[in-house]
């Protein structure tokens, strides 16, 4: 068999030889490092198809995925170990030019416990929910349209080609955009345009909604996108007057599409605008939108994918 040094691995590691003539689905582990005999047990004499429908927790899943792994020759996934979440990841070694290799082939995988991490995840992104909850409560127009903004946020983050941990993130942070905005709730529950001094009041619903979740690990995004989402790209915004690239990525990103949606949305003071004067609001600005508040990216691709965000407000509006 194959040799290498992975028994010191802070993770599993497990692998198998490829004999000729033998399908890549019924060759056998005949390698497991002490790390992944303590924490999954002795896992040698089972076959890989097996394993992986183990992970994948079902049969089906299982053989999709071995199929994905015998045509590109390596595979990462993740799923349960024997009660465990896991990273799984795995690749076809070929060794055919090793002079110290007795064999052609051999499979070697790797599996990481994130048991850990995705619990805090669901931790945080329960955090996440239960403050969203309490802005419902606050008010009912801030319900719908917090709903909305994390749809729009994935669709922009994906669009400008963000990594998936960072689209993870802001489709489930960019909807406390507006938490601060429970300690006026009075305020915006009134069903006419605000006074100057109101509407000043308002303006500190960031600096509200940042203090809540501030110094709380893993919710930094979340503090980005609440203390940046009304600051503008040409410097104008509040509340801190951030301007261009020193507003987060996040903030610019909810920033966009949270004028979006208040453009399209009524509210007791106002009506809402048809789609086509949105969008015209937002490429050639009215006064108080101007396309310069905008990531000019960001801007031109909401603006080359509209339609997309229109079919999310669409399906959402109710």
């Amino acid at each position: 068999m194959a040799r290498f040094d992975p028994d010191f691995s802070i993770f599993g590691i497990l692998a198998g030889d490829l004999l000729p003539g033998k399908p890549i689905e019924t060759t056998r582990i005949d390698y497991v490092n002490q790390a992944c005999a303590e924490i999954y047990g002795d896992l040698t004499g089972m076959e890989f198809s097996e394993l992986f429908a183990t992970i994948a927790e079902g049969t089906e899943a299982g053989t999709s995925l071995m199929e994905k792994f015998k045509e590109s020759g390596r595979i990462s996934f993740e799923g349960k170990l024997f009660g465990r979440f896991v990273k799984f990841h795995s690749r076809i070694i070929d060794c055919r030019d090793d002079d110290a290799c007795a064999i052609t082939q051999y499979i070697q995988a790797g599996i990481t416990d994130i048991t850990e991490s995705v619990i805090l995840k669901k931790l945080l992104y329960g955090t996440s929910e239960a403050l969203r909850r309490a802005a419902e409560a606050a008010d009912d127009d801030t319900a719908r349209h917090i709903s909305r903004i994390n749809e729009y946020s994935k669709l922009l983050a994906t669009l400008q080609g963000a990594d998936v941990t960072f689209i993870e993130k802001i489709a489930s942070f960019a909807q406390l955009h507006d938490i601060g905005k429970i300690k006026i709730a009075q305020i915006i529950r009134l069903p006419r345009e605000l006074t100057r001094e109101e509407f000043s009041v308002v303006k500190k619903h960031p600096s509200f909604g940042g203090k809540m979740v501030k110094g709380l690990e893993g919710l930094e995004m979340a503090y980005d996108i609440i203390m940046d989402h009304h600051e503008k790209w040409d410097g104008s915004g509040y509340p801190r007057g951030k301007k261009a690239e020193e507003i987060t990525l996040a903030g610019r990103i909810v920033g966009l599409v949270d004028v979006f949606d208040a453009l399209v949305s009524s509210r007791p003071y106002k009506k809402s605008y048809d789609y086509d004067t949105t969008r015209a609001i937002i490429a050639k600005g009215d006064g108080r939108v101007m396309p310069t508040h905008f990531d000019p990216q960001l801007l031109q691709l909401f603006l080359e994918n509209y339609q997309r965000f229109v079919s999310i407000h669409r399906k959402m509006k109710s």
